[in-house]
This record gives C-alpha cells, structure tokens and sequence, in this order.
C-alpha cells in the first residue's frame, strides 16, 4: 500500500506542476519597453535588463605553440545540405504553429491609444484609421487565441503634440501543455530531420554482362 500511496502522491505533484502557467508580460509606453518572463507566481524582468558590474579584464596569455587550422572533412556525395533538410521540416513547424493558437492564453491586452498632432484634419483622419484597423484585426485574434481580459480605449487630443500608446499583453500556457506540444512535435522533427539526413540512393545504370556479351559480338 505504501507504494501506491507514494505513487499517487508523486502524480498529484506531477498533476499541479502541469497546471502553472509560463509565459511572459510585453509593456510598451512612454517610459520605453519592458519585458517580464512569467512562471507561475514568479516574475522575471529581462527588459530592461539590470547592469550587473563590470569585470577586470582578464590578461591574455600568449599561446607558445601556434594552432593549425582545422581541416574541413570533405561532405560525402549524395548528402543533403542543411537548407534543404530545414525546408522539409516546414510542415511540422506550420502544424506546431496551428496547434498552439488554441493553447495560447492571452491573461491581459490593453490598449490605450491617443491621437494627437498639430493639424487637426489629420488627428481625426488617424483616429479613424485606427478604429478601422482595430475593428479588422480584432475579430481575427479573438477567433484565433483564447483572451482573458481585454481593454480598448482610442482617442483625440488636439492638445498633444503627437500621438501617445500604451500597450500592454501577457500571454501563458501551462507546463503540461509545453511538455505535450514539446514532445508530439519534437519526435516529428526529429524523424524528419533523421530522414532528411540519409544520401540519395544512386540507380544502376550498368548493363547485365549477357548483353555486353552480345554488343561486342
């Protein structure tokens, strides 16, 4: 009984490790850019990312013996080269980028866009060209991703220099979904890429011996 009860215990472990969220926050504004990674409660801040201190150089020790270059190893006849083998796993990739659409969970969008500028003909020409591209561009996201919370404010200011954003995304998955997608996809790739790898089988083009036989007669 003690093994099932530990066996249990490490899938529920397992079960809620699964279900934290990773992903990663995008703030754009006046202050400048910022980008947060998110794992579960924890935040990370790459962007801007904080100055560490500078090191001392290290001083460079004078090699006595000089190295010799490297000879390149010929590539054998028939073997594919590395372009063509990453354009054959294209279609994986497409299908990877298909599935993770729905996977994807949008937790925050907001938007706050004021127009501004000096000429007022063309503060509300801009205002109505952004709500024309946001009502396009919307229905499209929302049909392709799962969002959460979402917040669209676009204005005027004719008091304003210029036109003022501010934006805002956080998007996550959960582990189990990353692991799921991670390895149906990665052991595609990697059949294909194995695959990919082989030479080109070369046809026989030699003639049986009879019929040599018979053309020298």
């Amino acid at each position: 009984m003690t093994f099932w009860k530990v066996l249990l215990v490490i899938l529920a472990v397992l079960w809620l490790i699964s279900l934290i969220r990773i992903g990663g926050r995008v703030r754009y504004g006046q202050a400048g850019l910022f980008v947060t990674a998110l794992a579960g409660p924890f935040k990370i801040q790459l962007l801007p990312a904080k100055e560490r201190p500078k090191k001392k150089p290290k001083k460079e020790k004078k090699s006595k013996k000089e190295e010799k270059p490297k000879e390149k190893k010929p590539k054998p006849e028939g073997q594919p080269g590395t372009l063509s083998r990453l354009m054959k796993l294209l279609p994986v990739v497409g299908q990877a980028c298909g599935s993770l659409k729905r996977k994807i969970r949008v937790d925050d969008l907001e938007l706050e866009l004021i127009w501004g500028g000096a000429d007022a003909a063309a503060i509300a020409l801009g205002y109505g060209q952004a709500n024309a591209a946001l009502g396009m561009i919307w229905p499209l996201f929302a049909n392709n991703f799962k969002v959460k919370r979402h917040s669209f404010q676009i204005g005027m200011d004719y008091g304003a220099a210029q036109p003022m954003v501010e934006l805002q995304a956080a998007v996550t998955m959960t582990v189990g979904q990353i692991v799921t997608l991670g390895v149906h996809y990665g052991v595609k790739a990697l059949i294909v890429w194995t695959k990919s790898g082989r030479p080109a089988r070369k046809k026989a083009v030699e003639k049986p011996k009879k019929q040599e036989a018979m053309s020298h007669e």
